[in-house]
């Protein structure tokens, strides 16, 4: 594949994401662009049997080249499907009679049949689209893939090169989903191949034997789906959750709002985030449960629940217990399955330590502690609590900010909701500088750190987030999804990710602070996006959840 133009912010591992965050601004100031490695020279001359071109096609973005990917991906996710060109250098003609064995590194998916092809040559690695595809020849071999990662040796007869080399095309038809390490990521991990044209094989068809266990000496794969498992509190042990919450952008309801995100998304969403305000909601209703149960989707619920006209205290005191008795005895009838619970939201910006407010920091600790406890006495077991801060630096370095926490038996999850936006080098960051915020490190250390050093048994969320689209910085928000899922990787409390899609102002027309969230903001934002998603990392929780 082509080189790129990749994200112009370096990457920090672990506790060096702050000098992540400098090193940020100082290429934001000065319009920089890091460069990316090829994996190997442009002008050196290619092995024989190694990949010399690899790309996809996804039917969704039909003018869309994926030339420069380190990933390949075949097969349907969600409704876009993908198709997947190889070009290998052959240093002689390969005969149909000629036995080629394929290598590939599959990094996850889903189990089902993966297909080979023979190739058309008349395609570029830079210009391939799925509107401009050739056709591709008849059907060599079908293999079986399991989910997660493999090495796949694939012995094959019946193709035949062409004078650029042997191309070979990969499909998969069956609704699942492969993703193959390109050649970008070099060495042996790349697509390769080997031709023999001695002893020819006969010729498989479609529906012949299947092939494609990997030799004894190949080392095993270090994950898979198979072992893949859900908590019961829902971290998931392999990648990450992805969900939304889908503000409406043109007066939709939030269900349909909710629906269109997932259609410009390419999937659906891990997670659905509604808010639920006072002392009557009654929740989940019948709109959500019919999102959450339908066929496929694997969504999971979440609420952020904040009281009217009481104060903490009030609420921590008994005066709110009516309405909790009923809420759960209605969740114990109505909520199946498991579901995420907040409490009040960024609770900081309404911290009041003066005496008598009923708003104190350890008020709020002592609110959220009553209104679990009494849910839980009254049914509702399926509840995942989720403490969610603000998580900005200047709330964390108050002297009453530990006082907030109501104590590891009624809480599940601890989450923060940052957002990038702003100016660098400290509010516009890549992921790992917008996790971990900070100016000044001695006295406060970023909020993924702290919360993993004061409470490293909870695994953490982003329960909202968004990535502004700024214009005095085009290039900001497509090269901030290309660095993300390498990046989270990094991360590993980090269990679950929830965006904010917004226009960036209210339903009133006041203006966000945080910016023009949407991720359609502009079409490179919305390619880098949708790529992101078709990252291994980014499917493993859900493709695994739904394999089971």
């Amino acid at each position: 594949m082509a080189n790129a133009n990749l994200f112009s912010f370096p990457r920090f591992k672990g506790t060096n994401a702050a000098m992540a965050t400098v090193m940020t601004g100082a290429l934001l100031a000065a319009g920089l662009t890091a460069a990316s490695p090829l994996a190997a020279p442009a002008d050196a001359a290619p092995a024989a049997g190694a990949a010399t071109a690899d790309t996809y096609t996804v039917t969704t973005r039909s003018n869309y080249n994926n030339g420069d990917n380190k990933k390949i991906a075949v097969g349907n996710n969600t409704g876009a499907d993908r198709v997947a060109f190889l070009r290998f250098h052959t240093t002689t003609k390969v005969a149909k009679g000629s036995e080629v064995q394929l290598k590939l590194n599959v990094t996850g998916g889903t189990a089902g049949k993966l297909r080979i092809l023979q190739g058309p040559s008349a395609w570029s690695e830079s210009g391939l689209t799925a509107a401009n595809a050739p056709r591709p020849g008849n059907v060599v071999s079908t293999v079986d893939v399991r989910g997660g990662a493999q090495t796949l040796n694939i012995k094959l007869t019946g193709l035949e090169s062409a004078s650029n080399g042997l191309n070979i095309v990969l499909e998969r038809t069956d609704g699942g989903i492969t993703r193959i390490d390109s050649r970008e990521v070099g060495g042996a991990k790349a697509p390769s191949i080997s031709v023999k044209t001695a002893t020819p094989a006969p010729t498989p068809d479609s529906t012949g034997p299947l092939t494609g266990e990997a030799p004894e000496n190949n080392t095993k794969p270090d994950t898979s789906t198979e072992n893949c498992t859900v908590s019961e509190i829902l971290v998931p042990t392999c990648g990450i959750w992805f969900g939304a919450a889908a503000n409406p952008l043109k007066g939709e309801s939030w269900d349909q709002a909710l629906l269109n995100f997932e259609k410009t998304s390419d999937r659906p969403m891990d997670i659905a985030h509604y808010y639920k305000r006072g002392q009557s909601a009654m929740f989940p209703n019948t709109v959500e449960l019919n999102r959450q149960d339908q066929q496929n989707a694997n969504r999971i619920l979440f609420y952020n629940w904040k009281p009217n006209g009481l104060t903490w205290k009030q609420v921590a005191d008994g005066q709110a217990d009516d309405y909790l008795v009923k809420l759960a005895k209605h969740m114990n009838k109505n909520a199946s399955k498991k579901f995420f619970l907040s409490l009040n939201a960024e609770m900081e910006d309404e911290v009041n330590q003066k005496a008598g407010s009923g708003q104190t920091a350890k008020d709020f600790a002592n609110f959220f502690s009553h209104v679990v406890k009494v849910l839980r006495a009254n049914g509702a077991d399926n509840m995942v609590t989720v403490m969610n801060y603000t998580g900005i630096q200047k709330w964390g370095e108050m002297s009453w900010f530990d006082d907030l926490y109501p104590g590891n038996d009624v809480v599940d999850w601890i989450a923060q909701d940052p957002y990038a936006f702003g100016k660098p080098p400290v509010w516009l960051t890549d992921m790992e500088g917008m996790v971990n915020r900070t100016d000044n490190e001695k006295s406060w250390p970023g909020f993924y750190n702290w919360a993993a050093k004061k409470y490293p048994s909870k695994p953490q969320m982003l329960a909202e987030w968004g990535v502004d689209e700024d214009g005095a910085y085009p290039n900001y928000k497509a090269d901030f999804w290309k660095t993300a899922s390498e990046q989270l990787e990094d991360l590993p409390k980090l269990k679950a990710l929830v965006y904010w899609d917004s226009m960036g102002y209210t339903p009133s027309g006041d203006k966000l602070h945080v910016g023009v969230t949407r991720v359609d903001s502009k079409s490179s934002s919305l390619t880098a996006y949708r790529n992101f998603l078709d990252e291994e990392y980014i499917n493993l929780a859900r493709e695994s959840y739904l394999e089971k």
